[in-house]
């Protein structure tokens, strides 16, 4: 995939809706919130600026609001990349769609079904980098090590996912808070699915369930858990098989949160994490995979008032852990890239 990479690059797509769904910190939207002095979404667009496999920059949100606080903000006059700014539709699906199609019509959008059909009919192989606005800690490498690992020819959707070995950097320390992370229990791996997708939209059939588990999102809430079983049993595409493995998959992160071992490791035995990604395929009716990375910014969003103070205070720590650990994997290779976006002192 590196080569097929180098020799391609992508259009970058930043949800940054605030309709539907959304959750506000403090609340307003929390890509504005300021960390280091600058806006939670100015780190996003920065990392994307240094990233070599990134194109063009297409952000979908409240358009008035985002160009204000970009304005007010160090990155303002020093992107290098092409930075398109579109008004948000009324879900996170109009959002992705509309936007991706947007990336193919010039900025343009929304489009008749007719010219929709001419662009799949042009357009079918191209995908897109979608990602979330709030995750200060995103850098480059990230964003390159995601990329590389995406197989572009075996499938066509890719999600990012983050180990818990990895997470661990960022974990309540001795004398300093951290944030505690829920994992998806494997057979083979404790991850949890960060905030970085490469997706071929048209070889997404059922792209519209997207919104569904979005709606649903917050799997603490057993509440969501129940909602989005019932819903699931309706989808023609659901076996029983599948519905046995969603079961399994909550019982090992309450065994997993609760310390009982034993009912852990009987429940993962069922959990292959290929099996999962089968399963997903299926419902989406597309070829699912998901990525892992190894650097864990993609995986810090600022999900409430408290993920973003932690954030906060241990931005300048966990931004030069970051930086140390990408000094040490390229040391001796003359590789390295510099973050577009200064950090405030």
């Amino acid at each position: 995939m590196a080569d097929q990479a180098e020799a391609k690059t992508f259009d970058a797509i930043v949800m940054a809706g605030d309709r539907g769904s959304y959750k506000p910190v403090y609340g307003t939207h929390k890509a504005l919130l300021r960390v280091a002095g600058e806006p939670v979404l100015s780190h996003v667009l920065g990392a994307l600026d240094a990233c070599r496999y990134v194109a063009r920059i297409f952000v979908v949100g409240p358009k008035g609001r985002i160009s204000r606080s970009l304005e007010n903000s160090s990155l303002a006059g020093r992107i290098r990349k092409e930075l398109i700014l579109l008004e948000q539709w009324d879900s996170l699906l109009e959002n992705a769609w509309n936007t991706f199609l947007a990336t193919l019509a010039g900025g343009r959008g929304p489009l008749t079904r007719e010219e929709e059909e001419l662009l799949r009919q042009r357009h079918e192989e191209r995908a897109a980098l979608v990602l979330g606005s709030d995750m200060p800690l995103l850098t480059p490498y990230e964003l390159e090590e995601f990329v590389d690992g995406c197989d572009l020819d075996r499938y066509d959707f890719f999600l990012g996912t983050t180990s818990e070995e990895v997470l661990r950097a960022y974990g309540p320390q001795a004398g300093a808070p951290g944030v505690r992370f829920a994992h998806f229990c494997f057979r083979e791996s404790k991850e949890r699915q960060n905030n970085l997708h490469l997706i071929r939209f048209f070889r997404v059939i059922n792209r519209h369930y997207a919104q569904l588990m979005y709606r649903y999102r917050y799997q603490r809430r057993w509440v969501n858990v129940f909602a989005l079983f019932v819903r699931l049993l309706c989808l023609p595409e659901v076996r029983a098989r599948m519905v046995a493995r969603f079961f399994l998959l909550h019982a090992a992160r309450v065994a997993d949160q609760r310390g009982w071992r034993g009912l852990l490791k009987l429940a993962r035995r069922g959990l292959p994490k290929s099996r999962i990604e089968q399963d997903i395929s299926c419902l989406l009716q597309t070829r699912f995979a998901s990525v892992p990375t190894t650097y864990g910014g993609a995986a810090l969003d600022v999900d409430n008032e408290e993920h973003f103070e932690i954030i906060r205070l241990n931005f300048e720590r966990w931004r030069a852990y970051q930086e140390e650990l990408h000094a040490r994997r390229t040391r001796g290779t003359g590789g390295g890239i510099a973050l577009a976006t200064p950090v405030a002192r």
